[in-house]
């Protein structure tokens, strides 16, 4: 049988180009995301965010957010931070609407001017208020791209690249999160959280200027009627003039008529919104973004004094970050999604179960180095598992007609557990402990674990219009990767 499932295309380079560009809004979503650990103790010292002593607790300070609620320091502190993750949930909801209307192309443009809007109000900003509306911003940015970056690329790459393409959207995520840490690194001596966000416009302007220079998603031109460009596009993706089968596999995907959200909750499309929002539900729930919102919270509980140690070891989880994402890029279409979610998720487990159990201390004096081995192991296995694989389920599953708000309602369950578990993390920790508070994240990895087991296909090396066969044809949700 020959169909795009099989054929090997020669034009991978300029894929890679297109992914490398395209992947920008993912190191700004990592930046973004990372930068603010840093920043936050300056900026509470810029704006006299005060954390009173148990000696003071019966005289809490009050501030307003917005001239309309008057919260405490530390839920002032858990609105900064969360406001990226709330914006991206709001940009979720829109990234649909904005994606079908204005296209692939265009709305990551559109992300990218946001980027700059959202970091010049927080680079300027006069209060609080100021800071979180440029960080609700930035995260409407991060809304919008990190559902449209991953589609786009799963539209444009050939079947046998297509899993490590979209793992390098991932990639740039690390590498944005590792430069973060680097960014602080850089200030902190200077208390200059300012400059910590101003470095963010660079690369927001290199991903609106390097879109303007690439191609439109095919599968959105035909979905528009524009069969010519699709043709034009095609050839010039794939390296040759060979596109009649892919051509027609897209076309037959078009017929379909455009549905919403009644057809995504229909009988046959319901288990795959299952599948995708259930992978960025458990995403959230491993309290992967604990570590890389508070990590010097984290690492000061377990020892490690000062600031700046705090930062360096910081740094570290991004750079192990960084270097696992390379495996999980060079696996995911090699082993396949579920034996990687597999080994990621089981190691997952036990990695919270020993940081649980250094922070009851029952290491004894070993407490700093067995937390810290056992953040940056969790971290590993999270980088090559979970952390790329629900963006490339994500895209995978959902057929063309309802790709986009199937997407866009999986990103909501992305967006909307970040924002739940940095919003409480520090009061869950106040309640339960730092150990105790790993272990239920141990917990929830391990429903993940039975999660995958139960519902998840493999999709590698098929083509999206073959799995979008398999679905129309009544093959099982767990079996769609199947030949």
């Amino acid at each position: 049988m020959t169909t795009s499932a099989t054929v090997r295309t020669t034009n991978h380079a300029y894929i890679l180009v297109v992914a490398t560009i395209a992947a920008i809004a993912g190191l700004l979503f990592g930046f973004d995301t990372g930068v603010i650990n840093g920043a936050l103790p300056f900026i509470a010292h810029t704006f006299h965010i005060v954390v009173p002593t148990s000696a003071h607790v019966l005289n809490l300070p009050t501030y307003a957010v917005f001239g309309v609620m008057h919260v405490s320091a530390t839920v002032l502190k858990e609105f900064i931070v969360a406001a990226v993750p709330f914006g991206a949930l709001i940009g979720a909801i829109f990234s649909s609407s904005a994606s079908h209307a204005l296209g692939r192309r265009i709305t990551i443009i559109a992300s990218a001017l946001l980027f700059i809007l959202g970091t010049l109000f927080a680079v300027f900003s006069l209060s609080t208020d100021m800071l979180i509306t440029g960080r609700l911003c930035m995260g409407f940015a991060i809304g919008l791209s990190a559902m449209v970056v991953p589609m786009y690329l799963s539209e444009v790459s050939p079947p046998d690249i297509r899993g490590s393409v979209i793992f390098l959207y991932q990639m740039a995520i690390t590498v944005g999160l590792l430069s973060a840490f680097v960014i602080n690194f850089i200030f902190h001596a200077h208390e200059n959280w300012r400059a910590m966000f101003a470095v963010g416009i660079l690369p927001s302007l290199l991903l609106g200027l390097g879109m303007l220079t690439l191609p439109e998603s095919p599968r959105w031109l035909l979905l528009k009627g524009k069969e010519q460009k699709v043709k034009d596009v095609l050839q010039k993706l794939r390296g040759h003039k060979e596109i009649d089968a892919e051509m027609a596999e897209i076309r037959e995907s078009v017929a379909h008529a455009r549905g919403g959200l009644g057809l995504l909750f229909s009988k046959k499309i319901r288990p795959l919104v299952i599948i995708a929002f259930g992978l960025f539900v458990f995403q959230q729930l491993t309290g992967i973004n604990t570590i890389f919102y508070y990590a010097p919270a984290l690492f000061k509980a377990a020892g490690f004094h000062g600031s700046t140690a705090g930062i360096l070891a910081a740094i570290s989880t991004g750079a192990v970050n960084v270097l696992a994402t390379f495996f999980g890029i060079w696996f995911v279409d090699r082993l396949g999604r579920k034996k990687l979610l597999y080994i990621g998720l089981a190691g997952m487990v036990l990695c919270h179960l020993v940081l649980g159990c250094a922070y009851h201390h029952l290491f004894g004096a070993n407490i700093k180095w067995i937390s810290l081995a056992a953040m940056l192991i969790f971290i590993a296995f999270f980088a090559i598992s979970i952390s790329g694989i629900a963006y490339i389920m994500m895209s995978e599953l959902f057929p063309l007609n309802v790709r986009s708000v199937g997407m866009a309602v999986a990103s909501c369950a992305n967006w909307g557990f970040n924002w739940l578990v940095s919003v409480t993390f520090l009061t869950i920790v106040n309640v339960l402990g730092f150990g105790n508070t790993y272990w239920l994240y141990a917990g929830f990895t391990f429903m993940a674990l039975i999660f995958v087991f139960l519902l998840v296909p493999e999709t590698k090396n098929i083509s999206l219009e073959h799995i979008e066969k398999n679905l129309y044809s009544g093959v099982r949700s767990r079996d769609l990767g199947k030949i």
